[in-house]
């Protein structure tokens, strides 16, 4: 069990600081949810910050398998080795210079495997991994010797310090593996930085790796080595955002040779991801070369109520390993007894209304889940101290803000937690967040999402930040949408639970790229919906707004939910005018051309 004294159960670590025990016991299966990471193959995972992805690497490294299974390495279906991308010097600055030249593709890959090298073999270097294994010296040192030595001895004339003796373990053997992968990556990236004092290009005469000819026959060679699992090896590649277009595009082209019997690549990446063009200008496709799973869609589409059992298990196994046990999260998260207790007899009294014959809904409580909350909502509203009264607290309700994001759950709790222990007057475990706390961290971490993180991003000025003309047309965009859903929520439309918008038109290239880097910065998630009044079929492009932003215009994140339809020049209008185009929404009414479509229930 963990000390209390001085931790929080909803503590956020990083996944590579994290002990396969401690993994083991954080980790929720998702796999039933993403069955194509642990199947072979090459697969793209896609999702925003927080969503879970490195989590989810570190769970398949091998030292939490055989935990997790309670098994010996020779045993697990595959090997999986993670490979993150974003502490690195892949960025800098002088690599960049050679951008765009023939020779960059080369010197970018030998930087990219060299890489890779270093952390396989950092990764096979644990003397834990060998622990009751079939795995012997004696293959290793021939491993070594008759493969890693002559391939590569095809890229460098330099044999000082190679040869081993027969005392090296093996855990020596891969250790001096990742030494030798070091020096060939530090060469090249000592090349690179030289070309900062030079106004010409100097010739490369050192070593130079590529995956067909060196890393792919090591990785092949080592999945036949007795005691090793005898299925793929897994490059888990973390956060491949962080490459560089010419990088990008030597892993696609990996990807594009299609090695996955005995090499897949799961890639992790947000949405900002350079290309999905090969070196040689080809475009990997899916599902040809690799297959694509988009975490948003799959937790903000028909699986909410999947994502709302993976939060449970999460928050169980956190309170659980700090000894807060047989607590529900419903329990550590209490609703608002009195506001609940309101909104209940709001829905009676819509039971009521069905059971009279007066009705819209097709089922008994279709009008009660649609209505009561919005109607509570929209009494706050009239009240003195206004709509500001309104509760966010109760585990569902955080589940909903969370917006399909593990850490947009996590990263509030802790906060909870903290202020939480800071208001008790004793040194006992908390084992309940005051809904007043609840909603006072919930309404705090909305402001500063939508207005100290956008400024952030606005002040970067580096030259991958977004202009600062886009940020303004972003941050005009997101309160235009905000006040547009709250004017709905307050009206008497027949749906007036509405978080998303499609176009009834063509958007502009200038709106496309606004919501797209909306979608980049997770303000938005973006997904696809059935034309509207569309004879001949097709779909269009739905854009959600993220519900952690909810509680600015004190909207109903929960469940049930409509899109609009609406045309370009209100967006556009938005973009530029939103306080202008919302006095005149509010005077003259949402436009009738504006239809809410329905979405299901949760």
């Amino acid at each position: 069990m963990i000390d209390l004294s001085d931790k929080n159960p909803f503590q956020i670590t990083t996944p590579e600081d994290l002990t396969a025990d401690e993994t083991v016991s954080l980790f929720v299966d998702v796999f039933t949810d993403f069955q194509k990471i642990i199947d072979p193959g090459h697969v793209f995972l896609i999702g925003p910050r927080g969503a879970g992805k490195s989590m989810m690497f570190r769970y398949l490294m091998p030292d939490s398998q055989c935990l997790a299974k309670k098994c010996t390495l020779e045993k697990l279906p595959f090997l999986g080795v993670y490979v993150p991308l974003k502490n690195t010097n892949f960025a800098l600055a002088e690599l960049r210079r050679l951008e765009h030249r023939h020779a960059s593709d080369i010197l970018n890959e030998h930087i990219m495997v060299t890489h890779f090298c270093v952390k396989i073999f950092d990764t096979l270097a644990k003397s834990e991994l060998y622990q009751g294994n079939e795995v012997k010296q004696l293959d290793v040192s021939y491993f070594y010797n008759d493969t890693f030595l002559p391939i590569l001895l095809q890229t460098t004339q330099n044999r000082v310090d190679y040869k081993i003796d027969d005392a090296c373990s093996i855990v020596d053997i891969f250790a001096k593996m990742s030494r030798i992968s070091e020096s060939l990556y530090s060469d090249a990236f000592s090349y690179a930085k030289s070309l900062a004092f030079r106004t010409e290009l100097l010739p490369y005469d050192g070593p130079l790796c590529d995956y067909l000819t060196f890393l792919y026959p090591i990785l092949s060679s080592l999945s036949k080595l007795p005691g090793f699992p005898s299925g793929s090896i897994y490059l888990l590649i973390d956060d491949a955002h962080w490459l560089t277009e010419t990088q990008a595009r030597v892993l696609n082209s990996w990807v594009s040779t299609r090695t996955s019997r005995n090499v897949s690549l799961k890639i992790s990446t947000q949405y900002n991801y350079k290309s999905y063009y090969t070196t040689t200008g080809a475009t990997i496709d899916t599902p040809h070369d690799y297959s694509e799973i988009d975490i948003a869609t799959i937790y903000t589409g028909n699986n909410k109520s999947k994502y709302r059992d993976r939060i449970s298990d999460i928050v169980k196994k956190r309170l659980a390993a700090f000894g807060i046990k047989d607590v529900a999260p419903d329990d550590f998260f209490p609703e608002d007894k009195d506001q609940e207790d309101k909104i209940k007899l709001i829905e009676s009294e819509y039971i009521a209304k069905f059971d009279r014959g007066e009705g819209k809904g097709h089922y008994r409580t279709d009008d009660a889940q649609r209505y009561a909350r919005p109607d509570f909502i929209k009494g706050c509203a009239g009240s003195k101290k206004g709509s500001y009264q309104y509760s966010y607290a109760g585990f569902n309700q955080l589940v909903h803000l969370s917006s399909g994001i593990v850490r947009h759950f996590i990263h509030p709790a802790h906060l909870m937690y903290a202020e939480a222990k800071s208001q008790s007057k004793s040194d006992e475990i908390i084992k309940c967040i005051p809904p007043s706390i609840q909603t006072a961290i919930i309404r705090e971490e909305a402001n500063n999402f939508l207005f100290s993180d956008l400024e952030k991003i606005e002040r970067a000025g580096h030259k991958d930040a977004p202009p600062k003309e886009d940020i303004n047309k972003l941050s005009n965009l997101i309160q235009g949408l905000g006040g547009l859903f709250r004017q709905t929520l307050l009206s008497e439309r027949s749906e007036r639970r509405v978080f998303s918008i499609a176009f009834s038109d063509t958007p502009s290239d200038e709106v496309k790229r606004i919501l797209d880097l909306g979608n980049q910065l997770g303000y938005f998630h973006k997904s696809t919906i059935g034309k509207k009044d569309s004879k001949s079929g097709g779909r269009t492009r739905l854009y959600v707004l993220n519900r952690r932003l909810a509680p600015i215009w004190t909207l109903d994140p929960t469940g049930f939910a409509g899109y609009l339809f609406i045309k370009n020049e209100l967006i556009e209008e938005a973009m530029r005018q939103p306080s202008a185009l919302l006095r005149r929404l509010s005077k003259n009414g949402i436009p009738e051309d504006a239809e809410i479509v329905q979405l299901e229930l949760f």
